[in-house]
């Protein structure tokens, strides 16, 4: 916890030195902060309520269950791990406010993880930024990957471009010509639209893209406006309710015959679009999604994945893709393996910085990717095309999806 401002964030951090002492390489030993009883506070504002309110949900709970597995192996530097949730709504400006009064108060936040949405995420990071407090969080648009602007805020999700580092090797495999490309008409969208025309530049494939209102009740004009394009496979993409209404516009308009892929967004919402779309709105149907997300036998689930998933479930059926939570999960992980590195807490904002960048940890730590990395240039994480497969609309059995059963 933060008390009268800079100087002691400086000798909170210092206390709060090493997470995952048992896992993480290089750490460093501080006998001087054992014993301690304050804690190390992470400050989350989101949709508790609202339209991201299930996602929110498991993003809370898998935080929970996160800084549980780290208080249980001697917290940070002896201090609990302890979760602050603040309620934005889903409301930017009223995430921006909530922030406001919280850095505005003597006991100011370790860490802020500003919402898990790009538009809230880029509306609270300009202000962290001028406080010098590191952020992580898993808005994926590529604007929050700006060192220059945003030195101090990371992405623990690839953005949407990386995401889509296999797509042009996909649709060619397709023999896909013109694609239809239709996503909401928000920050998320727009960073849809800016990864697609990157990976496919200078493929010969020729994108037209277009925008829906995400609150329209009916999807179907805007739909009917991307197929007068005449396309030979399509790429939807949106999150919330909107996905729901975007599947029901592709049986609307008679679409169901040209190959489609929907995009992570959408794998992400409520189960999938096996679960939320109809079985005629699945035909000729692909999903984007993250490999954690593909159900594997237990025997090649790895220790980290085993005890992640019984934190996280109880022993309840998982009704929600695992991917949010499993993001949230590392994201700690990540706050967590960064500050435990020799000499991040001494120069702050500056020497966390750097330990972010020379992070190193055992293969098998992370549960979404099989590396992360970043440097001066990249605040971003760079996936391989293995890490964001694309597969069938499958049912989802305990938040994994059920490919081929």
């Amino acid at each position: 916890m933060q008390s009268s401002g800079r100087s002691s964030r400086y000798r909170s951090l210092v206390a709060a030195g090493a997470a995952l002492v048992l896992l993480t390489a290089g750490c460093g030993d501080d006998a001087a902060d054992k014993g301690t009883t304050e804690n190390f506070d992470v400050l989350f504002i989101g949709g508790v309520t609202g339209p991201a309110a299930t996602t929110v949900a498991a993003t809370t709970k898998a935080l929970d269950a996160a800084a549980k597995s780290i208080n249980e192996n001697g917290g940070v530097k002896g201090r609990n791990v302890v979760i602050k949730v603040k309620d934005s709504q889903g409301d930017a400006r009223r995430a921006v406010s909530l922030l406001q009064e919280e850095l505005s108060g003597n006991n100011l936040p370790d860490v802020v993880i500003p919402s898990g949405t790009s538009a809230e995420a880029l509306a609270m990071v300009p202000l962290l930024t001028r406080s010098k407090i590191t952020s992580v969080a898993f808005g994926a648009s590529p604007l929050l990957n700006d060192p220059q602007k945003y030195p101090y805020h990371f992405q623990s999700v690839p953005n949407s471009a990386a995401q889509l580092t296999g797509l042009r090797k996909h649709l060619e495999s397709k023999g896909a010509k013109r694609l239809g490309l239709l996503v909401s008409q928000d920050e998320y969208g727009k960073g849809v639209v800016q990864a697609v025309k990157t990976q496919l530049e200078g493929s010969g494939i020729e994108v037209k893209n277009f925008e829906f209102v995400p609150t329209d009740i009916d999807l179907s004009v805007s739909y009917r406006r991307m197929l007068d394009a005449n396309p030979d496979f399509a790429y939807i993409d949106t999150t919330g309710d909107a996905a729901t209404r975007l599947l029901q516009a592709r049986v609307q308009t008679g679409a169901v015959n040209i190959p489609t892929i929907a995009g992570s967004g959408m794998s992400l919402t409520a189960g999938g679009p096996f679960k939320y779309g109809s079985p005629e709105a699945n035909k000729n149907l692909e999903i984007l999604v993250f490999k954690v997300e593909v159900a594997v036998p237990e025997a090649q689930q790895s220790p980290v994945f085993k005890d992640f998933l019984t934190r996280y479930s109880g022993g309840q059926p998982i009704q929600n893709s695992l991917s949010t939570p499993s993001l949230a999960w590392d994201q700690l992980r990540l706050i967590a393996a960064a500050a435990s590195s020799d000499g991040a807490l001494k120069d702050l904002p500056t020497s966390l910085v750097q330990a972010v960048y020379n992070l190193k940890v055992p293969d098998g730590y992370w549960l979404t990717e099989k590396q992360y990395t970043f440097t001066k240039d990249k605040h971003t994480p760079t996936p391989t095309p293995d890490d964001f497969p694309f597969i069938p609309s499958s049912a989802q059995v305990n938040g994994q999806y059920q490919v081929g059963s």
